[in-house]
């Protein structure tokens, strides 16, 4: 059997685990300072405070981003069509670009790498008509097979997913453990694991990498936070898709406009996209600024009736040159994701999983 720690209960750690407790062969420990059932988040926890959603970020030449997004979207649909207790459901994406960002782009369209091919089929990409856009304030438009993932519930799946692998209670011959630890030192989590030394230490701490003191300092420099700004509403608006609208609002480039329309009848409405931004405080007028873009370029729907519940902040894990996956000796690193958590996490889990099976294929030589 091989030992396996896993620092960090985010989606992307709580996904790696996942996918190592599918080999037999392995017993695995998640150490974290926090789990998604917590009541509240003492320190930089990014997945609980996500939308979240699938929107492939990678460029049209990034296809080492693209082969782990394209993972997650065919993973979710899965999860979607039979775990509805997963909390992940599906919904129509449809993303719009105003006139204003279409003439800073020089008039010419720009469709996400995901239009084209069979990835365009597997997610029945489309751009919209004309007739079904307010042409006075929208250029064009486009819309995909998406999804919405709520948060805490998903990642709470996941959990009580592991616990099913591993025999469904926690015994001296479970696979699975959770211990709520905090370490300075990667090396401190081998002496963590619930079965004695650990073989193997996978590296899932997002932003908290850089507070680790046996990380690289060339690597702590390359990671930063990007605040991201939601609010978390009744949705009265009339919205069932999930919605962006592409800005240009020079004042205010960092402020973003996306809606998550969730099945128990909440909205996440964002955003915001900060670089180095660690701070907790909201600007009160941002709200303001908010539901008058809203008015502006989403007039179909009710918003004067809007109810505001609560306020949510997170950090997106970002790294210079992005995604870590690779390892070091008997540690593996898979950090640095940015906004991409969620969709890119069955991806990167199995990458992990590839590393972990060379290492213990070579053990064995």
């Amino acid at each position: 059997m091989t030992r396996i720690v896993v620092v960090g209960a985010g989606v992307i750690g709580l996904t790696t685990a996942h996918e190592l407790l599918s080999d037999p062969d392995n017993e695995v420990t998640i150490v974290a300072q926090q789990f998604p059932t917590d009541f509240e988040f003492t320190t930089k926890y990014t997945s609980p405070n996500a939308g979240a959603n699938w929107h492939s970020f990678a460029t049209d030449a990034d296809h080492f981003t693209q082969e782990i997004d394209t993972i997650g979207y065919k993973r979710f649909q899965k999860i979607i069509a039979g775990h509805p207790e997963a909390g992940v459901t599906a919904r129509s994406d449809v993303t719009y670009i105003s006139c204003d960002t279409f003439a800073k782009n020089g008039y010419q369209k720009k469709f996400p790498w995901f239009a084209y091919g069979e990835i365009g089929k597997t997610v029945g990409f489309r751009e919209l008509d004309a007739t079904e856009l307010d042409t006075s304030v929208i250029a064009y438009a486009y819309e995909y097979n998406g999804m919405v993932i709520r948060t805490s519930y998903y990642m709470t799946y996941l959990i009580n997913e592991m616990w099913r692998m591993s025999g469904g209670v926690e015994t001296p011959q479970s696979r699975f453990s959770l211990r709520r630890k905090s370490i300075k030192r990667l090396t401190d989590a081998f002496a963590l694991h619930h079965k004695g030394a650990a073989d193997l230490v996978i590296n899932c701490t997002g932003l908290l990498a850089r507070d680790l003191e046996d990380i690289e300092p060339s690597e702590k420099e390359k990671i930063y936070p990007v605040r991201g700004i939601v609010f978390v509403a009744e949705n009265t608006t009339g919205m069932e898709k999930i919605t962006s609208v592409h800005l240009n609002d020079p004042q205010y480039p960092d402020e973003k406009l996306y809606f998550m329309p969730r099945r128990e009848g909440e909205l996440i409405m964002g955003g915001t996209f900060q670089n180095h931004n660690e701070s907790k405080v909201v600007d009160p007028t941002f709200i303001v600024r908010m539901l008058s873009r809203c008015k502006k370029y989403l007039s179909q729907y009710d918003w004067d009736n809007i109810n505001i519940v609560r306020t949510q902040v997170g950090y997106r894990p970002f790294r210079k040159g992005g995604y870590r996956i690779e390892r070091k000796g008997k540690i593996v690193h898979c950090y640095g994701v940015g906004s991409a958590g969620f969709q890119s996490s069955w991806g990167c889990a199995q990458r992990v999983t590839a590393l972990v099976d060379a290492y213990k294929n070579k053990s064995k030589l």
